[in-house]
């Protein structure tokens, strides 16, 4: 058996950061090898590490190689991976793109499946979304058990509800209970396989099944480790196949440990007459279920709480989730104070890891204390003395940070209150420039303000440095720079207010002087500015206003984190309601002022070949910015058209388009369409040794070329790319050239982009992925698409929009929006993507897109970083070529200005002072803004926790 100190030792055959590719830039790979490198040391010695890096750095790739490594070396069972459930495929995903990159000859496969490459060392892994899924896969044998289980949080704390689990408790029931002098429960054991797949709710495992109920009785004879052999021997049905044993050996265990009377009791009353209508059968199945239920729900107690696994190491996800002690979750991690009031999934975790990496891209969002709630669950990890020292020693190195973080959070919110005070007279100049000024002068020559700051910077400084020492071992941290590694360019280009617009100045979008009169209405009718949900869905669209003020509900998609949005009390605004209908009678939703310059924004990026993500809070903005869009893209094309000295009514553009449809798409004997095809082709051939050497098939190339021929086809591409004016004049081939070598406003052809379609294809996608994105590109729609008002349900309310925009929010059901995830991040539609909350954490939308624009901005500048996290990631459009341009629009005098004002406030003080809580409560939402914070003072007040900082 290995040392344990081998376990840490990062294999040979994981080449990241050693044998570089191209498609992930050298220092970004570099950095998660000494990452990986530097987390594997910290853990021979500690139980755990936090890795905060930035949203978009990797931290997944880092954390797999830290995974690969435990589990290969370890003997003590695989290694667990715990995320959020919408997360889990993502996380599988990426662990194939791990293997492909950074893996020498291992191949990922799921548990069951055959390995698709012999020559290659297998990385076993599965998914476990329920606890019984989870106990069965700790159960097999470890020639064949997982690497890695991807484990769904919160599947360790729900009811759980399993056919064969329930099987089991009756099995038992009627084992223990049904002997002796129970004759009743006897007859019930003879009779109660007529009724058990109804019971069990297992009518289809019955007719997959040659024997009938039969099935049943056989299965109640044979103890539960037997009943995998038992029902395969006959089943009919091979996709009804068990491939695994349907109960796990820990709940086998249990069974014989929990008090089953309460369903034994319930199970007597099942009739026994072999023949007869028991008219009372629908009732005594529902009271066995009742019961059914309790005594399961005690059984995943016993179950969870007692079942002697161990695992090499927890890698949780989104581990801020941890920083209440009183949750779900972090309960799980914990022994629990008393069996009375146990609940499931309490003490599931608990002593059974041997380390700990948690990760999240917020450390500092959390408050200093919440923070250290997080590090205490490394104690729960298995202790070993000699590897980790003594407890109560990491108990008192915890207590020592706490004391230090809290000497450190006074001084920084002394140093906010002191800038707060500060006049204009006391700050001249530009901000870096006058504070190095400022430090640079006696302090006799200063203001009494000027001298308060100096002193309270100075004490932040000494206590920032003391905690930064208590605190590096336990936290890796790396920060996004300014500019694209090794480039002079900027990272990121920020457009704010008024010049979203393209105006000069500083202030917000201008509301025209005819629209004042609802935003005067809103502020004056706010019984509580700091919390005007009128105000703000005004400022969002007037359509998300309408809806607001007649259902009084916001119609938001709220993050998940956050309290359900407050039903809206309009009692005090009857007058001012009155009013708001009469003044809005005259306005057009496409003429609100913020809306019509998101639209312009985003057609003009659009008519530049860009793809735009665009964010807001209101699923009813989200609604009436597709339909504004697709309209004003219709009114462009037409422009363009007229622009070209052709005809421009909808019926000649339309005739137009249809003939340069039929001659280049339509018609299969047509020169133009072998133009066409074999252009499209060539960029598919000219792949061939990669297309060859990652086993795409015939079949996924026609299908790479029709993606690309149903795109070129659409209306608004052929308008936007096609030589329309030499249509009749110009030779097809050099049409079709013309046409894919039409650029977007980053420099790109279409031809490039298709290229890099197909490189992507073959060199970032496993099997799964190229099916999935194949696919989710060929359903992805082309024509009109009809828009319903979801809200309303009324049909007479559909629009028909274009495919180039469409939406994702709360109401977009799961698949859908995982596909249009994939089809954004292709070359093909949607174009304009308009997203709610849902989309704003834990997905990729950065392969096309270099464009995001949050209409509706957010109290908390932590929800803006997120959302732009989305495009700011490895691998996006813009990396090392352009920046990423974030536009934040907002209304000037209106609620949306104070918001804006508020956030930016806040972002400032944010790596100041930890926790956004605290942040909140020094600035709130009545705040008045205080002068600009010079950000050399946040970069040299912010910790500095990165690799190479960390004492050795």
């Amino acid at each position: 058996m290995p040392k344990l100190t081998d376990v840490y030792a990062p294999p040979r055959e994981l080449v990241l950061g050693t044998r570089l590719n191209q498609r992930v830039p050298e220092g970004d790979q570099k950095r998660q090898r000494l990452e990986a490198v530097e987390i594997l040391r910290r853990l021979r010695h500690q139980p755990g590490v936090i890795l905060g890096d930035e949203v978009g750095m990797g931290k997944t790739f880092v954390a797999l190689a830290i995974a690969y490594t435990v589990a290969m070396a370890s003997r003590r069972g695989p290694v667990v991976v715990m995320v959020p459930a919408n997360l889990i495929d993502k996380w599988v995903q990426d662990l194939g793109t791990f293997c492909e990159l950074y893996l020498e000859n291992r191949e990922p496969v799921k548990r069951g499946d055959a390995t698709k490459n012999e020559s290659a060392v297998p990385v076993r892994y599965d998914v476990a979304r329920h606890s019984v899924d989870f106990m069965k896969l700790l159960d097999d044998a470890p020639r064949v058990r997982c690497h890695l289980i991807f484990l769904a949080q919160g599947a360790l704390s729900r009811q759980q509800t399993d056919k064969w689990v329930r099987l089991a408790l009756i099995a038992e029931a009627l084992r223990h209970h049904g002997r002796g002098g129970a004759r009743r429960l006897i007859q019930v054991k003879g009779q109660i396989h007529r009724f058990l797949a109804e019971l069990l709710q297992a009518i289809g495992e019955q007719r997959a099944h040659d024997w009938g109920d039969e099935l049943w009785q056989s299965l109640l004879r044979t103890p539960p480790d037997a009943w995998k052999e038992v029902y395969n021997g006959a089943v009919r049905n091979e996709g009804h196949r068990l491939d695994d044993d349907p109960v796990p050996r820990h709940v086998t265990k249990a069974l014989k440990r929990i008090d089953l009377s309460l369903l034994a009791d319930a199970l007597k009353q099942m009739p026994v007459r072999a023949s007869g209508d028991d008219g009372r059968l629908s009732e005594r199945l529902c009271d066995v279920r009742q019961a059914l239920r309790q005594v399961e729900e005690e059984l995943w107690k016993d179950v969870l709480a007692t079942a002697p696994w161990k695992s090499p190491l927890l890698i949780m996800d989104e581990a801020h989730h941890l920083k209440n002690p009183g949750t779900s979750l972090a309960r799980q991690l914990q022994s629990p104070d008393s069996d009375d009031d146990l609940r499931t999934g309490d003490g599931a975790m608990a002593h059974t890891f041997d380390r700990m990496l948690f990760l999240t891209a917020t450390p500092f969002q959390l408050g200093h204390h919440e923070l250290v709630h997080v590090l205490e669950r490394f104690g729960d990890v298995c202790w070993d003395h000699d590897a980790l020292g003594d407890r109560e020693a990491f108990g008192r190195r915890l207590s020592e940070l706490l004391q230090a973080l809290d000497k450190s959070q006074r001084a920084a919110i002394a140093l906010q209150r002191s800038w707060s005070r500060l006049r204009l007279e006391d700050y001249a100049g530009e901000g870096n420039a006058w504070w190095a000024m400022l430090r640079g002068r006696a302090r006799t020559s200063l203001t009494s303000h000027q001298r308060a700051v100096v002193d309270a910077y100075e004490t932040a400084q000494q206590s920032r440095n003391v905690t930064q020492t208590a605190l590096q071992p336990w936290l890796v941290r790396h920060n996004k720079g300014e500019q694209w590694p090794d480039t002079k360019i900027d990272r990121r280009q920020r457009i704010e207010g008024a010049a979203v617009a393209g105006q000069e100045g500083t202030t917000g979008l201008p509301i025209p002087p005819q629209q004042l009169m609802p935003f005067f209405l809103a502020a004056r009718s706010a019984a509580q500015p700091d919390a005007d949900l009128l105000s703000e869905a005004l400022c969002s669209s007037y359509e998300a206003f309408r809806f607001t003020r007649k259902s009084q509900d916001s119609g938001k998609d709220e993050p998940e984190e956050e309290p359900v949005a407050p039903t809206i009390d309009l009692s005090r605004a009857r007058w001012y309601l009155g009013e708001f209908d009469r003044a809005l009678e005259s306005c057009n939703g496409s003429a609100h002022p913020k809306v019509c310059v998101t639209v312009k924004r985003v057609v003009d990026l659009w008519e530049q070949g860009e793809k735009v993500l665009i964010f807001a809070f209101y699923r009813r903005t989200c609604r009436a910015l597709r339909v504004h869009i697709s309209e004003e893209i219709e009114r462009r094309l037409q422009r363009r058209v007229g622009d070209a000295g052709l005809e421009s009514s909808r019926g000649a553009v339309e005739r137009l388009v249809e003939r340069i449809q039929k001659r280049y798409f339509d018609d299969l004997d047509s020169s133009a369409r072998r133009s066409v095809d074999a252009a499209l082709e060539g960029i598919v051939q000219a792949q061939t040794p990669s297309l060859d050497a990652q086993g795409v098939t015939a079949q996924q190339r026609d299908d790479v070329v029709a993606v690309m021929r149903r795109f070129l086809r659409v209306s608004t591409t052929l308008i936007r790319c096609f030589p329309i004016v030499d249509v009749d004049k110009i030779k097809p081939a050099r049409a079709v050239a013309t046409m894919l070598d039409s650029v977007d406003s980053s420099a790109v052809p279409w031809r490039t982009k298709f290229d890099r379609f197909v490189a992507f294809l073959t060199e970032q996608c496993s099997e799964v992925e190229r099916r999935l994105c194949l696919e989710a590109a060929l359903k992805t729609q082309t024509g009109g698409i009809r828009v319903e008002d979801d809200d309303e349900g009324d049909a007479r309310s559909a629009t028909l929009t274009l495919a180039n925009v469409q939406v994702a929010t709360g109401k977009t059901n799961r698949e859908t929006r995982a596909r249009l995830m994939r089809a954004f991040n292709t070359p093909f539609f949607p174009d304009i993507l308009v997203c709610s909350e849902v989309m704003g954490e834990g997905v990729d939308l950065q392969r096309s897109c270099r464009h995001v624009i949050h209409h509706d901005l957010a109290w908390n500048p932590s929800t803006i970083e997120q959302r732009t996290g989305r495009i700011d990631r490895l691998g996006c459009k813009a990396e090392g070529r352009h920046p990423i341009v974030v536009y934040l629009p907002y209304l000037d005098g209106a609620a949306d200005e104070r918001q804006f004002r508020v956030m930016r406030d806040r972002e400032q003080w944010f790596r100041v002072v930890m926790g956004q809580d605290e942040v909140a409560r020094l600035i709130t939402r009545d705040s008045g803004g205080a002068l600009p914070l010079p950000a050399a003072i946040s970069d040299e007040l912010t910790f500095d926790l990165g690799i190479g900082t960390a004492p050795r």
